[in-house]
């Protein structure tokens, strides 16, 4: 939080606070002053560029001390410091307000006076820096406003979905043009935002859409049932990503069906394209993997866009499999694919987009597993190359590859040391990703079986155990 505040990164900001005090975007908005819409725009990144008044906006409204921001304190840290008679009326005139719009039943309020009181530092502890004092300043305030907050959004969800009950009518198109912007927001955070705050999100958000699809006719009916085959398969992934993988492949059966339903061949292709590739994370046997590929190419019927992710996985499964020839065949057919492709297809940064960063993934993986050193370190450069600092699990995963390709020369202590040192370099929760650790054990097992008790190697399944299943 601090680098993000230090770096004015409003993105992180805001989903760290959402995080903490289970807000809805909405609500964020009134509390900044902004629309619901300039908020999502924020949360997804489309926005890069801030102005002083938007960071003024996130001190005062989110009771964010001004100097972590670069800016002068705001009315919330004045009236902290001074008589109740002062500033604070204002803050607790405003979170008055936000109750009788949220039905907070007085719980804002009380919100607003703990800010109040956790906005300013106690005095310094002997032995803090000033990143201390920062963090415990800003985090202080969070975690004493988040059992508040959260608990407020929870108790409002029953009269939200009772009010849903009493006014029922057949969902409309309208309804259809909600939901798929809902969709398209999720697939751009799936795989970004933490998998254990999206799960529940996901989850109560697929039951609302089934509730829904009862009442819903015609192209309505269809147009959802689509949205229900992308949900679905939000939530295998981001299940995956949490490491569970048994329970993502019932989600991917429920997402195949759903796609199936609607008519739409290149859904059900593209759905089955990529369960084929992320169950390469788990411990799906590879030739079942490389059957669910095919099963997606030929669905997709030759559309680039349809079997792009089936021949992907068909390549990296066979790799695995050691058919290292049958798997150069398969990388020559996803090149052909690839050119192929629509331009929206490739620019796309959703989980449903396929950039050159995703074809040169797939190319160090069959030159490493392959032994193809020189190639497979040229396609991770490449990778490298093509990805921002900001994509940790796609470069750490071409990470993971390095060390492969280290493993295959016969490097073994360089490549553990290699693996373990971009591994401690990530936070706990981001070495648990089910991605990761999944890449890091297609690498490990690229070393020879008599290299398995080597020390070195040792201390990187057991930093691997330490934070995951796996």
């Amino acid at each position: 939080m601090r680098e993000a505040l230090d770096r004015k990164d409003l993105q992180t900001v805001l989903r760290i606070y959402v995080k903490a005090t289970g807000l809805t975007q909405e609500a964020v908005g009134f509390l900044i002053n902004t629309q619901q819409a300039n908020v999502s725009r924020i949360w997804r990144g489309v926005r890069k560029r801030y102005s002083i008044e938007d960071l003024e906006s996130f001190r005062d409204g989110l009771g964010i001390p001004g100097r972590l921001l670069g800016l002068q304190p705001g009315p919330h840290e004045e009236a902290a410091g001074t008589s109740r008679d002062g500033g604070g009326d204002l803050e607790e005139a405003r979170a008055e307000r936000s109750d009788e719009i949220y039905g907070g039943d007085g719980r804002l309020v009380g919100l607003a006076r703990t800010a109040l009181e956790a906005g300013t530092p106690g005095p310094p502890i002997a032995g803090d820096d000033n990143e201390s004092v920062k963090r415990r300043t800003l985090l202080g305030g969070l975690v004493a406003t988040a059992a508040t907050a959260g608990s407020l959004a929870r108790d409002a969800e029953p009269l939200r979905e009772a009010f849903e009950a009493a006014v029922a009518a057949d969902a409309s198109d309208r309804d259809a043009d909600t939901w798929e912007r809902l969709a398209y927001d999720y697939a751009h955070e799936v795989g970004q935002s933490p998998a254990t705050v999206l799960q529940p999100e996901l989850a109560a958000d697929f039951t609302e859409l089934t509730n829904l699809l009862s009442s819903a006719q015609g192209t309505a009916k269809t147009r959802l049932v689509h949205v229900a085959a992308q949900m679905a398969a939000l939530i295998a992934i981001n299940l995956t990503n949490l490491g569970e993988g048994r329970s993502a492949r019932r989600w991917w059966r429920t997402a195949a069906r759903a796609a199936d339903q609607t008519g739409d061949h290149t859904a059900a292709a593209r759905i089955r394209g990529r369960a084929a590739v992320i169950s390469l994370y788990t411990q799906t046997p590879r030739l079942s993997v490389l059957e669910a590929a095919e099963e997606a190419i030929e669905l997709g019927r030759g559309a680039p866009e349809s079997v792009v992710s089936g021949h992907a996985a068909k390549a990296q499964a066979l790799a695995e499999l050691g058919r290292h020839v049958e798997a150069k065949d398969a990388l020559d057919d996803l090149r052909g694919v690839f050119e192929r492709l629509p331009e929206a297809v490739l620019t796309e940064r959703s989980c449903w987009g396929w950039s050159a960063g995703r074809l040169h993934f797939v190319t160090s993986l069959v030159h490493t597993t392959g032994g193809n050193v020189e190639a497979a370190m040229g396609a991770q450069d490449a990778a490298l190359g093509a990805s921002s600092e900001q994509s940790w699990k796609f470069r750490g995963q071409i990470e993971m590859h390095r060390a492969g390709a280290l493993f295959v020369t016969g490097d073994i202590d360089e490549g553990a040391r290699h693996m373990r040192r971009v591994l401690e370099n990530l936070p706990a929760e981001k070495r648990n990703d089910g991605l990761l650790q999944g890449s890091a054990m297609t690498s490990l097992r690229l070393a020879a079986p008599a290299e398995a008790e080597r020390p070195s190697i040792r201390q990187v399944r057991e930093l691997l155990a330490a934070t995951g299943d796996r």
